[in-house]
């Protein structure tokens, strides 16, 4: 399984000039109007730093006006909104879903909400928004819509929000998020991640191509329990977003690179004849402790490939010739805990989806 230096110098020539950041993909933050955020910006940016995350994704809702206050800075802070809506033509024990629209900078995200009447946004960085019922096509539209104007849709919280036994109301369209990682206000006894993450693998076993991400959701202060790791350019929003939108990134707090050929994490191509690489490093501070044991495991659509011990210090490299297999996924384990700790995007085989 260890990779030979054909194969390292490969893949680090894919992510040649790129270095992991780590920070927030869903939180809240204090900013006046509608927001119900506990903390200001400037108290995210002192806390950001002591936890050494560089970015938090601040999503208040019916509102932009957090996007043009002057403590914003782009790359530190990701703006965007998380809306909630009634899915009017699902049938279930709770037909309502919260859903985040991330983007780069305020203005693609105010040419959204006018386009799409429903929402009677008033314009301008004070301006606000209801949140209107759709029908699933008409939702599917405006995914549709947030890619093309250049953002990132992302379903959070999904067990916790919609409730219904049917996995497929949980998917709209391919090629978005689904929040696997969860740490939300309190959980009550529940393991939010584990319901989430069960939801997640039961829709890649049914042929959708979703990407797995990670949310705080506390709406207080920075919080580091659900990171994102995304290797980026430049701290720059529309470097994040750029890979967000390709879903090569992680769930989690571990750099994990991945490639079949010249594609990487999130997407899809053929799989003949091709060798996948590996490569597991750039431990966040929050998870990296010297005196335990970690595990890399890469998965198929079938079960496990392999799963070796890494080491939290130095990064590890691992490739196979791959198989006729629907996808490969890899997952980073904590052992000494006994934790899930980073989850990295499937790369799908083009032969099994249209």
């Amino acid at each position: 399984m260890r990779a030979t230096e054909k194969d390292i110098a490969f893949l680090d020539g894919l992510y040649s000039g790129r270095r992991a950041f780590f920070g927030e993909l869903h939180d809240h933050a204090k900013t006046g109007g509608t927001s119900d955020g506990q903390r200001t910006l400037e108290h995210w940016k002192g806390a950001m730093e002591a936890l050494k995350m560089d970015f938090g994704t601040i999503l208040d809702h019916k509102q932009v006006r957090h996007m043009y206050l002057p403590e914003w800075e782009d790359g530190t802070f990701i703006g965007g909104t998380e809306p909630g809506a009634n899915i009017l033509d699902i049938v279930c024990q709770k037909p309502n879903l919260h859903y985040n629209m991330i983007f780069a900078e305020p203005a693609p995200l105010e040419a959204l909400l006018e386009e799409f009447q429903e929402y009677r946004f008033t314009g301008g960085k004070e301006g606000h928004f209801i949140y209107p019922g759709f029908t699933t096509p008409r939702f599917c539209e405006l995914i549709d819509a947030v890619k093309a104007h250049g953002g990132f849709f992302v379903h959070p919280h999904p067990k916790q929000q919609l409730i219904s036994d049917d996995p497929l109301h949980y998917w709209y369209r391919d090629e978005t998020g689904i929040e696997v990682f969860y740490t939300g206000d309190a959980n009550n006894g529940r393991d939010y991640t584990a319901e989430n993450y069960e939801l997640w693998t039961t829709l890649l076993a049914m042929g959708k191509r979703l990407w797995a991400c990670a949310g705080g959701d506390g709406h207080a202060c920075a919080d580091d329990r659900a990171l994102t790791t995304i290797y980026a350019e430049e701290k720059k929003n529309a470097s994040y977003i750029f890979h967000l939108r390709e879903g090569d990134f992680t769930a989690g707090a571990v750099g994990i690179k991945m490639c079949i050929g010249d594609m990487k994490m999130g997407g899809i191509c053929g799989f003949d004849g091709k060798r996948l690489v590996l490569s597991v490093g750039d431990f966040h501070v929050s998870v990296a402790d010297s005196v335990h044991k970690y595990c890399v495991k890469l998965l198929s659509d079938e079960g496990e490939v392999f799963s070796e011990e890494v080491s939290c210090t130095e990064p590890a490299y691992f490739a196979i010739d791959v198989e006729d297999k629907k996808f490969y996924r890899a997952e980073v384990y904590d052992l000494s805990r006994g934790k899930l700790i980073a989850l990295g995007n499937p790369i799908w085989n083009e032969k099994y989806y249209d």
